[in-house]
């Protein structure tokens, strides 16, 4: 018994250990990324590399908002951002409470059509889409950005496996009390989905976050840019303006590691959950 509790220690300890060094490992790039953006351009490129924050931080951001309006690419982002999630999240709650409550024809092959999309590379997407917003007129425009990506297939399915938990006595209940099917839908359906929901939205913020291509593509006027694009309009033909860079990419993580640190764990709780259904 002694012996069996000893072997548990080591392992507890070597898969502490392992978990901590990784997490370190990780951490490396990103605290080495928010040092650079304290630092002048000739000192980022010296070997060894300096480990200690500077005091350039200003100034290099100086530089970015002088080569480019930063504040309003990062307010695009966040507006493009917010607005995609709390529209994608009421979609594919919708989507998901049909799909795991109502019965309608053709519901398991849409179900799995849907799912199928997931497997399509967003660069095949984006030739069709620039077209279709070219003959809309929808080109350059934020709503071109978020309307096409609203029905988010993880989303739809995340939210069928939560939904599915719900006890149909409960909705039949609410039904004879003569309660609408929107009403049970607003009042019992997504209440009881709050971790679920936080742990989409994470998950749609991310997304919305990080698209590249397709903005890249619709995208004309500087004044429209997202983050990704304009991150990649800093690298010029002649020059990497590499404080800039920095500056940039570490103002771009603050919003995700907010939004994270706030939800998280309501998204620990929420993945989990949906991972446990059938």
């Amino acid at each position: 018994m002694r012996e069996q509790r000893r072997k548990d220690a080591v392992w507890m300890f070597l898969t502490y250990a392992f978990i901590l060094t990784m997490v370190v490992v990780m951490l490396i790039p990103l605290y080495w990324m928010i040092v650079a953006a304290t630092l002048p351009q000739q000192e980022f490129i010296e070997f060894p590399p300096r480990l200690i924050p500077g005091t350039a931080f200003l100034d290099n951001f100086a530089a970015l908002q002088e080569r480019m309006n930063y504040v309003v690419t990062i307010w695009n982002s966040v507006f493009i951002a917010v607005v995609y999630t709390v529209l994608s999240l009421l979609l594919c709650s919708m989507a998901g409470f049909a799909f795991a409550k109502y019965e309608f024809r053709f519901k398991e092959p849409l179900f799995y059509a849907i799912l199928a999309t997931l497997v399509l590379p967003i660069q095949l997407l984006v030739i069709p889409l620039f077209l279709m917003m070219s003959q809309i007129g929808w080109t350059d425009t934020f709503r071109a950005i978020i309307i096409p990506w609203l029905a988010n297939p993880i989303g739809i399915f995340l939210m069928r496996q939560n939904m599915r938990s719900i006890p149909d006595a409960l909705l039949e209940s609410a039904r004879m009390d003569g309660a609408s099917e929107l009403q049970i839908f607003y009042r019992i359906a997504l209440p009881a989905m709050r971790s679920s929901l936080a742990a989409l939205a994470i998950i749609l913020f991310l997304f919305q976050w990080d698209l590249f291509l397709y903005p890249l593509v619709i995208l004309e006027d500087p004044g429209n840019y997202t983050i990704p694009v304009a991150l990649a309009g800093l690298e010029g033909t002649q020059r990497i303006y590499y404080d800039q860079i920095m500056v940039a990419t570490t103002l771009a993580i603050i919003p995700m590691a907010i939004l994270f640190l706030v939800l998280q764990k309501q998204f620990v709780s929420g993945i989990l959950a949906g991972s446990l259904k059938e």
